[in-house]
């Protein structure tokens, strides 16, 4: 019984997600992925903490996805020295993610937490007018 209500809300919230998605602009994506990365690796710390290597394993993948394979996908790297260099902080970040999951090392989940924080807050700061250049265009 319990785990069908589970079911039914995780595809409400993905639901709610999608339909976010769908309605927003290239800005907002980018703020949805530093929203959904840091609540990820929150969960991963949280599953390590209580010992549930399994939840872990999932939080610390949802994770490493959304930088890997979307906030460092945004980046264009042909637009100069700071989309390179966002390019790499991303690569480094899900090496570490990588690493806190396989270790179990919490600091390196909370490095990585306050990187995309402070990229987050630079990020919110800009506003959807002033997006950088060293975006792709969503399409």
């Amino acid at each position: 019984m319990f785990g069908q209500a589970a079911l039914a809300t995780n595809a409400y919230r993905r639901l709610a997600v999608e339909s976010a998605a769908l309605g927003a602009d290239s800005h907002q994506l980018i703020a949805m992925l530093f929203e959904g990365a840091q609540t990820a690796i929150s969960q991963a710390r949280a599953a390590q903490a209580r010992g549930d290597i399994s939840a872990k394993a999932v939080a610390s993948s949802r994770a490493i996805r959304l930088v890997d394979e979307g906030l460092k996908v945004a980046v264009d790297r042909n637009v100069g020295e700071m989309g390179e260099s966002l390019f790499q902080l991303w690569s480094y970040c899900a090496r570490r993610l990588l690493h806190a999951h396989l270790k179990h090392d919490d600091g390196a989940y909370a490095e990585v937490s306050a990187l995309i924080g402070q990229i987050e807050s630079a990020w919110a700061a800009i506003g959807p007018n002033g997006a950088p250049t060293t975006l792709r265009r969503a399409a």
